[in-house]
């Protein structure tokens, strides 16, 4: 396991830090903790003696399935499964902790608390929960293995390889260009963050003075970075020429990834599977990325750097063909 000690700190920190704001605040708290806000004052209260145990006994659960992960070296699905599970349950508890004991115990009273600011650690936490997964290399076996497997179909027969030394000659100014549209849910995925975000917009020009600023501005801005992303997925668009391959959205025709011919150490036309390859969407993980819509065919290359690449795209065999006949001539 990579970067072991990093990941023995994230996995324990959560405990730490709970204690750690808990104890200076203790005498700060009241008997009632704010935990939900509808608008700029708390409607959620939760009794003191009952948020703050449950808040120290999730965290340390969270810490022993992390921990217990851990053992599982020789099932990395199961130490992904487990590790994902754990990290998220304490960070998340680490954040709902921070988010609600701090603006309470800096509020005069629960019903006055106000979130505001301390909304962006509470969903930074989230965040660093996924941490421990992303630098701990499990996931790189994981891929490893699935792609031996892969290689294994491959010499079988199961999935067709064009070999450079096999490949068809291709006129040099020929281009290969493939769109694939992605699933439905993807699409309604997009137009409901799209909705979400003009609702807001709305609210604050409506009811300006009933909502809180805070949550509406970063709700804002998330919908407003996130919709072009989603949306742009819905459709990409994988160009080869004799230069590079180019992965974009078809959509709004920002680029995703961009490979030149000389960092090519391998390709081929495989089965893309959402789960080898770190899920659906736009992804990124340790080793490498990938633009996967749904379980399809499509291109998975190796790179010179030792790092990996795939997407989805139809007649996959043809542009695998391509790109191994200009490998085979750029070696000769």
């Amino acid at each position: 396991m990579k970067n072991r000690p990093w990941v023995y700190v994230l996995l324990i920190l959560p405990v730490f830090v709970v204690l750690g704001i808990y104890m200076p605040l203790a005498d700060q708290l009241p008997e009632v903790i704010a935990t939900h806000w509808s608008s700029t004052y708390p409607d959620g209260f939760t009794r003191a003696e009952l948020f703050v145990p449950t808040c120290i006994g999730l965290s340390i659960l969270g810490t022993i399935i992390s921990l217990v992960s851990l053992a599982q070296h020789r099932k990395p699905a199961l130490l992904l499964t487990l590790m994902f599970i754990g990290s998220l349950l304490s960070w998340t508890t680490v954040g709902v902790f921070i988010g609600s004991a701090v603006p309470t115990a800096l509020a005069e009273s629960p019903e006055t608390a106000v979130i505001g600011y301390w909304i962006i650690p509470t969903v930074a936490c989230t965040l660093v929960a996924l941490t421990p997964l992303w630098i701990c290399g499990v996931y790189q076996t994981y891929s490893k293995q699935l792609q031996d497997q892969r290689q294994a179909r491959i010499a079988a027969g199961q999935v067709l390889a064009v070999p450079p030394s096999q490949a068809p000659e291709i006129l040099e100014d020929s281009e290969f260009s493939e769109t694939m549209k992605g699933p439905w849910w993807l699409w309604a995925l997009g137009l409901i963050i799209a909705v979400t975000g003009v609702y807001v917009f709305v609210e604050m020009l409506v009811q300006p003075d009933s909502i809180n600023w805070t949550s509406a501005i970063i709700g804002l801005a998330t919908c407003f970075i996130v919709t072009p992303l989603v949306l742009g997925l819905c459709m990409i668009r994988v160009t080869i020429t004799d230069q590079r391959t180019r992965v974009s959205s078809a959509i709004l025709g920002f680029p995703l990834r961009t490979i030149n011919l000389d960092d090519i150490q391998s390709v081929t036309h495989a089965e893309i599977n959402p789960m080898a390859w770190g899920g659906w969407g736009w992804r990124f993980f340790p080793g490498g990325s990938a633009v996967v819509l749904r379980r399809a065919e499509g291109l998975a290359f190796e790179l010179k750097n030792s790092s990996r690449f795939a997407v989805t795209i139809p007649n996959a065999q043809r542009g695998a063909e391509k790109l191994n006949t200009l490998l085979s001539q750029r070696e000769s």
